[in-house]
């Protein structure tokens, strides 16, 4: 497996890690403020309040993040990537935002697949079913860029590179 692309997942876990440990703790506070969702809770209240506590604070995250002068994360800049357009340029908000709903989509689908769709038993494995082959499909586009880009960077004409300045040579993946 590239070293490029091992680089480009601990980004991920960096910044999916501290997500989740920020979030987890915000949730708890929430719950505890307001008292909901009771412990019996419908799947969809539960799907409603990881929508509200997760998704769109993780989506806000990944949107600032790739459309920050920087065009990075927490965990592409602890490991010294970025993200730019294909053309070398800055990454804009509409283009972080589509990258992030590709991205996300796979997180999104199990959320719903398992929550929203509870007692909906044969949606929820076709749910779950669909958000592990986009995984499989995201990670087998990247190893095939050498890490460069994956679905959500090819939708959004995007690539993940080193820093400006960095040394590490990597392969062209061709145009967009």
């Amino acid at each position: 497996m590239p070293r490029f692309l091992i680089r480009r997942a601990g980004a991920y876990v960096v910044d999916i890690g501290l997500l989740f440990l920020v979030l987890l703790r915000v949730g708890q506070l929430l719950r505890f403020a307001i008292g909901w969702p009771t412990a019996s809770a419908t799947g969809l209240e539960v799907w409603l309040v990881s929508v509200l506590n997760f998704s769109l604070p993780s989506w806000t995250y990944f949107v600032l993040s790739d459309s920050s002068a920087r065009g990075a994360t927490v965990g592409k800049r602890w490991l010294r990537l970025q993200v730019t357009r294909v053309t070398d340029g800055s990454v804009r908000m509409a283009r972080a935002l589509a990258r992030t709903a590709v991205k996300l989509l796979p997180w999104e689908t199990t959320h719903l697949s398992a929550f929203a769709l509870s007692g909906l038993e044969p949606w929820q494995v076709v749910g779950l079913t669909v958000a592990n082959g986009l995984i499989v499909g995201y990670v087998v586009v990247a190893a095939c860029t050498g890490g460069r880009r994956s679905v959500h960077d090819c939708v959004a004409a995007t690539q993940v590179c080193p820093v400006r300045g960095e040394t590490e040579s990597l392969k062209p993946t061709g145009p967009a």
